[in-house]
């Protein structure tokens, strides 16, 4: 698979609101195949290159062979202060988190990601840590297995599916995207509504083996002190559960207070880290759209933090 397989979504709304220039230290928490990367290291930033996917690091590593402002580094961007420390940088002057899986890894049969391609049941970001998602529904118990499917799918069938998946490791081990689509196909019925359960059910296994929310609220939690004053950090989600913790953190970090409003004076002693850049998400265009159709379900937020 090539590089030109990867399209960056928002690429150019991302380095407007990042403002890279010479000088200026920024982390791309997912680097992907450096789309978004090569943006900002042409207009002279020193770039931080983070990715799980041993691939995509190898990807940052070739570039960086040839790009001495760039620095790569195999790891999550959970670990937000420990890759500055690691880079040497005590501060960053932007961060770009680019959550989900690019088209390069949908596209790819051998990472599990998409229901539409034979594969191994894996699911993970890096391949070589934690649990694949075939030795997640072996472990689960029905109960466990709806739980994941309603909390990171909010799919309806959630239930039916679990029990229908209990029923078939029974005869057989759940270990391939194949049979995974066929029991998803025989719990809800093959009409029009399959592919959206289909998208649902592995979106939800795939946050759940990836802890992909958990490594959110980490990143989220860390990027005010890894921020130097007037830094800038942009999140771009593609589902809602993603959008409403940027959206919630943005708003929390904002305020001087998270009192309630019928205490007569502040106890928490919360002071604002940041201030939003953006007040609704920012959204692709009809033109990105009709090159990129991924990148429909985008959503941008960004902050910039304060004094």
């Amino acid at each position: 698979m090539s590089a030109a397989a990867h399209v960056p979504v928002l690429r150019d709304r991302t380095a407007e609101l990042l403002e890279p220039a010479p000088g200026k230290r920024i982390v791309d928490g997912t680097f992907g195949f450096g789309g978004h990367a090569g943006v900002l290291l042409a207009a002279g930033g020193e770039v931080l290159g983070l990715d799980l996917d041993s691939e995509a690091v190898g990807a940052c590593r070739a570039l960086a062979s040839s790009q001495p402002r760039l620095r790569c580094r195999q790891g999550s961007f959970r670990d937000l202060p420990a890759a500055l420390a690691e880079a040497g940088w005590d501060s960053a002057d932007g961060i770009r988190l680019d959550l989900g899986v690019s088209s390069r890894q949908l596209d790819e049969p051998a990472k599990g990601f998409s229901y539409r391609a034979e594969g191994p049941l894996d699911l993970r970001f890096d391949d070589g840590r934690g649990e694949s998602a075939a030795d997640l529904l072996a472990r689960l118990d029905e109960a466990g297995i709806a739980d994941v499917i309603w909390r990171f799918g909010e799919e309806r069938a959630s239930r039916r599916i679990a029990r229908a998946l209990v029923a078939a490791r029974g005869e057989a081990p759940v270990t391939t995207t194949s049979v995974l689509r066929e029991i998803v196909a025989g719990a809800v019925g093959r009409g029009p509504h399959l592919s959206a359960s289909l998208s649902r059910v592995f979106q939800a296994l795939r946050i759940a083996v990836n802890d992909e929310l958990g490594a959110l609220a980490e990143a989220l939690a860390a990027a005010p002190g890894c921020l130097r004053p007037g830094g800038r950090i942009v999140v771009i989600a593609y589902h809602s559960l993603e959008d409403r913790l940027v959206k919630q953190w943005l708003a929390r970090e904002s305020r001087d207070c998270l009192c309630p409003p019928e205490l007569p004076a502040c106890t928490c002693g919360h002071r604002r880290t940041m201030r939003a850049l953006t007040r609704r998400p920012v959204v692709a265009d009809a033109d990105e759209v009709a090159v990129n159709p991924r990148a429909r379900s985008a959503r941008l937020r960004a902050g910039e933090r304060v004094s």
